[in-house]
């Protein structure tokens, strides 16, 4: 699903309009869609409703909603909170409310009663600014922005809340807090990335009549996973394959401690599909590991380092792709491998984990890399890849994600609740007919259930074993985390978040994947 920013759904709404809409239309219909919201969600016809409209066409849509529900609503108020329509088709909406029973206050003129029609709301209406707005909200707007969160009413934002930016999920100051949002023809920015979203409440996305075809159209940066794209990236697999059709991964993985790291990460690649998975590991674990994942193949590493690193790039160059990391330890020794499968691989490789550590002790080795890459990082570890806290990552995931991937060449994901995938190359095609593009993915899917030890050993392998099979990088990564979230929340309906465990996510992909057969 397309997430526009504000000048492409500008541009977007242009493109209809030359192709037979008009914005009194548009206008009409979105103000119903919102005026639909509220009838299904509250008892209109007992209660005070108060529209707080500004001067552009977000005010506009307001006066709609007025407008038609003004015979359902026990007493219905709009609030000119910043001075009169300045728009045509706003004017003329307000025009419309003349004729009919419906209160008209301006801030302007009646101060007084537009706060006391506020704090007297049973259900309020923001419909102030809309997706145009930007910079800080005006000095004279501060106090009807606090009676409107100070108040006990419920609060439904038209397009978005006002005092947000559409294109991002920072807060920039003083804002409205919805409980609810309804947002037309396409979601924005401002919908889906934190801290912004917590600010929309409840996002209702309504179509106000741009056709599919224009949708489908309009370019875009952003994308929220969903089952489109994933149909995209699992085509039907041909009858007349062979387990070389579908690929060999190498999985560097696992150490003493450390050996589940390496089977949840391997039957996660089994069960993606991968034709042949071989799993590289200490002689130490080998009878662990292999009496747990019997699918793969194994090569049984020397306990001579430098023995063991020919073994390993003597199987990489066999290799479709190559996951490293999970489970690896730390250490010098762990650090070389890691360095010199980055720079002698000629595949996609996916780096989680350990493998991740060892970067952040040397950031620079990625620009070594002449395959693609592909990191995996929970926030701990993007925060080390970054040198800063934890804290500061939260605080900037997007923006810090897209300059990482830009600055690095890699395909990043920042794992964690709605985990992202950004591309490195902004926008461009994916890999090919089907397949989503854009410069950052969105995934909805997953719960906190999957807080534990292993989980993102299984996504890893996932990851891998899709990029083993041909799958683009970028396809791969927001395949595998939309549908590692779903195998996740199917486990969860059928055990419960808190008895859930990673490895009967593994065994669940086997069932979500029969969906998309």
């Amino acid at each position: 699903m397309k997430v526009l920013t504000c000048q492409q759904s500008k541009a977007l709404e242009e493109r209809a309009v030359q192709g037979g809409c008009n914005y009194e239309d548009l206008m009409e219909t979105a103000g119903a869609a919102v005026a639909g919201f509220l009838r299904e969600r509250y008892a209109l016809e007992e209660k005070h409703v108060v529209v707080l409209c500004g001067k552009g066409n977000n005010g506009g849509d307001g006066f709609v909603v007025a407008r038609r529900l003004c015979d359902l609503c026990l007493s219905m108020t709009i609030l000119l909170v910043d001075g009169l329509p300045v728009t045509d088709l706003a004017k003329k909406k307000l025009g419309q409310i003349r004729e009919t029973a419906v209160e008209v206050y301006s801030l302007a003129d009646d101060r007084e009663t537009v706060f006391a029609r506020i704090r007297s709301a049973d259900v309020l209406v923001d419909a102030i600014y809309g997706i145009g707005f930007h910079g800080a909200v005006r000095e004279k707007m501060l106090p009807v922005f606090q009676s409107v969160n100070e108040s006990p009413a419920p609060v439904v934002a038209v397009d978005i809340p006002s005092g947000l930016n559409g294109d991002s999920g920072d807060i920039p100051g003083e804002h409205i807090q919805a409980d609810a949002t309804v947002t037309f023809t396409t979601l924005k920015p401002v919908h889906i990335f934190r801290p912004a979203k917590c600010a929309c409440g409840t996002v209702k996305l309504s179509q106000v009549g741009i056709g599919k075809k224009c949708i489908a159209s309009q370019s875009y940066d952003t994308f929220v996973i969903d089952e489109e794209a994933i149909h995209g990236v699992l085509k039907p697999r041909d009858p007349e394959s062979h387990k070389g059709t579908y690929g060999r991964l190498l999985c560097i993985c696992g150490s003493a401690g450390m050996a589940g790291a390496a089977v949840l990460s391997s039957s996660a690649a089994v069960r993606s599909g991968a034709g042949i998975v071989d799993v590289a590991l200490p002689r130490s674990i080998y009878p662990i590991v292999a009496s747990n994942a019997i699918e793969p193949v194994y090569t049984v590493l020397e306990d001579d380092p430098q023995r063991a690193t020919e073994q390993v790039l003597e199987q990489l160059s066999k290799a479709t792709a190559c996951l490293i990391g999970c489970g690896l330890g730390q250490g010098p020794q762990t650090d070389e491998l890691v360095y010199r499968v980055i720079e002698e691989a000629k595949v996609p490789l996916v780096i989680d984990a350990d493998g991740i550590n060892a970067v952040a002790r040397n950031i620079d080795v990625l620009r070594t890399a002449s395959a693609p890459l592909i990191l995996t990082p929970h926030p701990g570890e993007m925060a080390r890849l970054l040198g800063i806290t934890s804290r500061m990552v939260e605080e900037s995931r997007v923006s810090l994600a897209r300059q990482f991937a830009a600055q690095y060449g890699v395909t990043l994901v920042l794992k964690g609740h709605n985990t992202l995938i950004v591309h490195p190359d902004g926008l461009q095609d994916a890999g090919g007919e089907g397949l989503f593009h854009g410069k950052t993915a969105y995934n909805s899917t997953g719960n906190a259930g999957m807080a534990k030890g292993g989980s993102g050993d299984v996504l890893a392998g996932l990851i891998a074993g899709f990029c083993a099979q041909g799958i683009p990088p970028f396809a791969s990564a927001y395949c595998g985390v939309y549908l590692h979230g779903k195998a996740g929340d199917r486990c969860a309906e059928q055990t419960s978040q808190r008895g859930m465990t990673p490895s009967q996510m593994v065994e669940t992909l086997a069932s979500l994947f029969s969906d998309y057969e």
